[in-house]
């Protein structure tokens, strides 16, 4: 009976419509569909493998019989392996490819590893300890990583790892396995999870993309129903008759203002013209506003959706200010391709476009001066490389434009292409926290009155591994909360080499498939905002075509180019086409359709395990909206218990490889709630109540600055003492 339980709950946890294969349970005394190798001899068991008596029948697993063996805890790695071969092997696949079982260890003064078809390096797919010695553990192993589509024939497991010191003076160690079973997903026990309204975090500002540069095209070529279908699934807040969103709700578009290298054509060192842009700056001086109108187009949706906010933001000075009168540094080492004598007119040109489009109607908030100042920008776009100095120079220049026409814009630096670059490093445009918020250094410009007393930069570069995603986030969070400023996400795509398999990436692009691609970028949205604590997040870039077998890494909507060739990926995008929406547009959907500005991030405890559930909880500034985003990166459903007193509704939209952004109106159980396996739920409750938290928590304060915390975010203000709140003059003591 107790056999038949651990197994009935293996099976409900890997989901009802889970495909699996019992390997072997060991309970009649034999190995069922394995073989124990016994053609293996190792010197140094006192116990050969073989079906055994259960050592510890407790936990997870109170079954009588296992397979195990007694070894000297000591002995070199190849006198201790347990060899089991499939009597039938099989083929790996969607339906088979998680292998899970349960193991015991009785010590382990080693790691043991698990490999497949050989025990060498090529075969390893887990190398590692159990949590607690003498106690059954569930493991289980993703065979697709590495063998998807070849044939599983035999499992080698060294039961312990005898190449590192000390190696010896152990003694004897019993070492068990039990349950293998085949399956589409791994097996994961239901969850409770825990809201702390009490414990409050970041308010969140935005999440929004890019228009960089392809709405230009697809504003100008692509037929009306087209471009207006793509406006409404960047940017709608509305449901369809069947209560899924239209679209993914953007509160910010990141608008490309365009240094001129469109119209040098070929000349510009940009050979795909869709990376050139036009400059509403003319050589004589003067604006023509009548250019960029396929980006003008969007930026009218954007408003008339009600999109929050805009931001302007540059890749390079106007070429007519530029040292080599391009758009990027033209294959020269350039530290910084700006005419030493123009830095005064490239912020007055950033400054007329803001006072142009505020006063068209659009509310502009910032204004992002320079882009990835660390690379050299030699050619293939527009771009420039900026000194620190540079980058101080400008935003002092930037604050005396704004500040000259009252524009209620803020300068926003300086897009660093990793986050490591804003605390550590070493040469050009590192260390930018400190750099531009430390007072005393003479690149310190936190005091300029336009200034947003936040960083930006972009998550390139550091998400490939969970150490990444974790330790480089928190050390941003650290950093910023140590100079009083926020961190904001202003630019993610999936560049850089695949995330390794240890984070739950499939073995390559090539083995990914676009739901993979999306979930992953789902976990760098959960990184970024959980453990950096940002209050944006944006994508780059909104619309593309889908080249050399990319998939959807740099896009939200694919660009399906029409024409004779036939080449939808390849075709003139002056020809016109179609819009696809893609899984990584309904993804992001998961959090900008329903966490919408002002937010605040509250605790969530039980959704934090890297490679299997991840979530937040978002609370709305009344208090009677929680918003809750949960990624299951497991393969197969999971259950959860998320209930809340006082709740009055509750709708979950699910992005899977079945759904996009889909209400699913069977999770109306908060207490019982199975997330599809490999999706993004988003679970959206009305609360009869609000839910309170402390509007205002004092923190200390720092000369003649105030820092305070409001909703959650830590703020510095200042002037000393007084600030405004609900309409009423309050005082920091």
């Amino acid at each position: 009976m107790n056999k038949l339980l651990v197994l009935l709950f293996a099976m409900i946890s890997l989901g009802s419509s889970a495909q699996t294969t019992l390997l072997a349970d060991f309970e009649d005394q034999t190995a069922g569909q394995l073989k124990i190798n016994k053609d293996y001899t190792g010197s140094l068991f006192s116990i050969k493998p073989r079906v055994m008596e259960n050592p510890s029948k407790t936990g997870i697993n109170t079954s009588n019989y296992c397979v195990g063996a007694v070894n000297k805890a000591d002995a070199d790695w190849w006198k201790n392996f347990l060899i089991l071969d499939l009597k039938e092997p099989v083929t790996i696949s969607d339906q088979n490819r998680i292998l899970n079982f349960q193991a015991y260890r009785s010590i382990q003064p080693k790691e043991m590893a698990i490999g497949f078809n050989t025990y060498e390096d090529s075969g390893r797919l887990f190398q590692g300890n159990l949590q607690t010695d003498a106690t059954w553990e569930q493991l289980s192993i993703d065979l697709g990583v590495k063998f998807y589509g070849q044939t599983l024939k035999t499992i080698f497991i060294i039961l312990s790892c005898n190449w590192t010191d000390p190696r010896s003076g152990w003694g004897e160690a019993t070492y068990c396995f039990d349950n293998f079973i085949l399956a589409a997903g791994d097996v994961q026990p239901p969850v409770k999870l825990t809201i702390n309204s009490a414990e409050t975090y970041q308010t969140l500002q935005d999440f929004g993309a890019s228009d960089c540069w392809t709405t230009e095209f697809v504003g100008d070529y692509f037929s009306a129903e087209e471009k207006a279908k793509g406006a409404r699934w960047l940017f709608s807040q509305q449901m369809d008759a069947q209560g899924n969103p239209e679209g993914i709700g953007l509160s910010c578009w990141r608008v490309n203002l365009g240094a001129g290298s469109a119209s040098q054509g070929g000349d510009s060192n940009i050979n795909d013209e869709t990376r050139r842009a036009e400059c509403y700056l003319k050589a004589d001086g003067t604006y023509d506003w009548n250019l960029c109108d396929g980006q003008q187009w969007f930026m009218k949706q954007a408003a008339d959706y009600g999109v929050d906010h805009f931001i302007l933001f540059s890749n390079s000075a106007p070429i007519y200010y530029t040292k080599n009168g391009k758009a990027n540094a033209n294959n020269q080492n350039i530290s910084c391709n700006l005419k030493s004598d123009c830095f005064d007119k490239f912020a007055e040109f950033l400054a007329t476009c803001a006072k142009h489009f505020t006063d068209q109607g659009y509310k502009i908030t910032y204004i992002d001066p320079v882009n990835e100042p660390r690379f050299d920008w030699k050619d293939g776009q527009e771009g420039s490389p900026w000194e620190n100095s540079d980058i101080a120079r400008l935003a002092r220049e930037l604050d005396n434009s704004i500040t000259k026409r009252s524009l209620d814009v803020k300068i926003l630096i300086p897009s660093a292409s990793s986050w490591d670059l804003t605390y550590s490093g070493s040469g050009r445009a590192t260390k930018q926290i400190e750099a531009f918020f430390k007072e005393g250094l003479t690149t310190y410009v936190g005091n300029l009155q336009s200034m947003e007393r936040a960083i930006s930069g972009h998550s390139y570069w550091t998400f490939r591994t969970n150490d990444d995603l974790r330790g480089i986030r928190e050390k941003v969070a650290s950093e910023t909360e140590k100079y009083g400023i926020c961190a904001m996400q202003t630019e993610w795509s999936m560049l850089d080499a695949a995330p390794t398999t240890d984070a739950g990436f499939p073995a390559s692009y090539e083995a990914a498939t676009k739901m993979d691609i999306a979930l992953y970028m789902a976990k760098v949205i959960h990184s970024d905002l959980v453990f950096g604590n940002m209050t944006s997040w944006h994508y780059w870039t909104a619309f593309a075509q889908e080249q050399y077998s990319q998939k959807n890494r740099f896009y939200l909507i694919r660009l399906n180019a029409s024409g004779d060739t036939g080449d939808e990926s390849y075709g003139s995008l002056r020809n016109g086409g179609k819009l696809t929406a893609d899984k990584n547009l309904w993804v992001l959907g998961n959090y900008s359709r329903f966490i919408r500005p002002d937010y605040r991030r509250i605790a969530l405890d039980g959704a934090d395990d890297m490679n299997k559930l991840l979530g937040s909880s978002w609370l709305s500034p009344d208090g009677k909206e929680l918003v809750t985003v949960l990624v299951n990166m497991s393969r197969n459903s999971r259950n959860i218990d998320i209930s809340v007193n006082g709740m009055t509704s509750i709708y979950a939209y699910v992005t899977d490889k079945d759904h996009n952004l889909q209400l699913d109106d069977s999770l109306t159980d908060a207490a019982n709630l199975d997330l599809a396996a490999r999706s993004v739920t988003t679970i959206v409750m009305q609360l009869k109540e609000p839910l309170s938290v402390n509007d205002i928590r004092i923190r200390s304060k720092t000369n003649d600055q105030a820092i305070y915390t409001l909703g959650g975010q830590r703020i510095i203000h200042p002037q000393k003492g007084v600030y405004i709140q609900g309409g009423k003059k309050r005082i920091i003591k």
